[in-house]
């Protein structure tokens, strides 16, 4: 007997450039945040011109979508002035949201835009009276810091005056909901500012802590050091029905700087097990809990922790011995036309004759074939090899849609 079907949270994904806002709508996200090319905390990702973004809005509200953008930035005074600019113009543009961490840059917002305004993780927000603060401030939504349990996260759903979204899946930052200052210290290259250079991810080497003499604490280490700081990555599939009775309005997907076959395979499947959960078939959704957290490794990761989800996070949850992701796959490119004949690819690595490929499609559809022939799409001409930033061709009947991705 099937349960009562319960409201859906916002599935939330990562859009590092538009190819990757395509696949994530492809493959069931409810909306995608993003960054421009400044002020957003990941410079290094591809992100976003004004223009680029004004045609993903448009793109999203065609399909019934939404786009947040992040000016998550801490900023100084010498750069007020250009967000004062870039507000203006995503005033006219109308994303759906924007996403912030500074109380300056929060009430820019709120006197220049008339968009909804999130705060933003690295704000820490961590009990009820500081959400509703934010909330009498005006903010419609509060990214809570990634510290809290599942009864804390509950007890603010219940108690706030506002909507809650939490990080669901993807990189943990080994500082305070990523307020760090190693890679400053490091490298000269502020986290806060966009250029995190992961230095919590390096090996080092513990010699001697000298305040303390006599005290131990055990350190697993090797000829290559110790990565001490490094952390498995997120994966809330065990606890996912409990966020979603707690009420959390928005799941979110770490990864904007992550590969289209990351956000494809993430996306999918929690896409998937929402749905399951939400529509009364939590026994369906137990019985595939492992065939889940199976594919998502199969994309790029660090090993998996529920991390404070299920209380503080013990020594399980940290990689001590390579800071390397894991990776089952290449990514080879997504489909970008499809007939009953065949399929074009838009490759992203090279691809030959000969090699047994994965055609992975949402509702976690899974094609396996051989590449008998492969054919340049511009020419029509047959050839051996495929090479990056070119688009092929595939004879076949497949069954997926364009934006479906290919890997091997």
């Amino acid at each position: 007997m099937e349960e009562k079907k319960i409201k859906k949270p916002e599935l939330l994904a990562p859009a590092g450039n538009f190819e990757k806002m395509l696949t994530a709508f492809h493959f069931g996200a409810d909306a995608v945040y993003l960054g421009l090319k400044r002020f957003s905390l990941r410079n290094f990702a591809g992100n976003f011109t004004l223009d680029q973004l004004s045609e993903a809005v448009t793109v999203a509200n065609e399909l019934g979508k939404k786009v947040y953008v992040t000016l998550n930035i801490f900023p100084y005074d010498e750069d007020l002035e250009e967000i004062e600019y870039i507000l203006f113009e995503l005033n006219t543009i109308k994303p759906h949201g924007l996403i912030v961490s500074d109380p300056a840059i929060f009430l820019l917002a709120k006197e220049l835009t008339d968009i909804d305004v999130h705060i933003s993780t690295q704000l820490n927000v961590m009990n009820t009276k500081t959400a509703n603060f934010w909330f009498k401030q005006g903010v419609s939504r509060i990214v809570v810091a990634r510290e809290l349990n599942l009864n804390q996260i509950s007890n603010m759903c219940k108690n706030a005056n506002g909507e809650i979204e939490v990080f669901v899946h993807g990189a943990l930052c080994i500082a305070y909901s990523g307020r760090c200052f190693l890679s400053l210290y490091m490298t000269g290259r502020s986290a806060n500012r966009g250029e995190c250079t992961q230095s919590c991810r390096w090996n080092y080497k513990l010699l001697e802590e000298a305040e303390r003499p006599g005290q131990y604490f055990p350190i697993e280490e090797d000829e290559r050091g110790s990565y001490i700081f490094n952390s498995k990555d997120l994966c809330a599939i065990p606890v996912l029905d409990k966020l979603i009775d707690a009420g959390v309005a928005s799941l979110k997907i770490e990864g904007r700087m992550k590969s289209m076959h990351y956000v494809a395979v993430t996306t999918d499947v929690y896409r998937t097990a929402i749905d399951l959960i939400c529509e009364g078939k939590r026994e369906d959704f137990e019985k595939m809990k492992d065939s889940f957290v199976e594919e998502l490794s199969r994309v790029s990761n660090r090993g998996f922790t529920t991390n404070f989800f299920e209380g503080t996070p013990d020594s399980s949850s940290y990689n001590f011995e390579s800071s390397k992701y894991i990776n089952q796959f290449a990514f080879v490119g997504s489909v970008v036309n499809k007939t009953e004949e065949y399929i074009e690819i838009l490759l992203k690595n090279p691809l030959s004759k000969g090699e047994i490929v994965e055609l992975r499609d949402r509702g976690l559809k899974v094609e396996k074939f051989k590449v008998e022939k492969l054919f340049a799409a511009n020419n029509g001409e047959e050839v051996e090899k495929g090479n990056p930033n070119t688009v092929v061709r595939v004879y076949g009947n497949f069954n997926c849609g364009v934006n479906s991705i290919v890997r091997k």
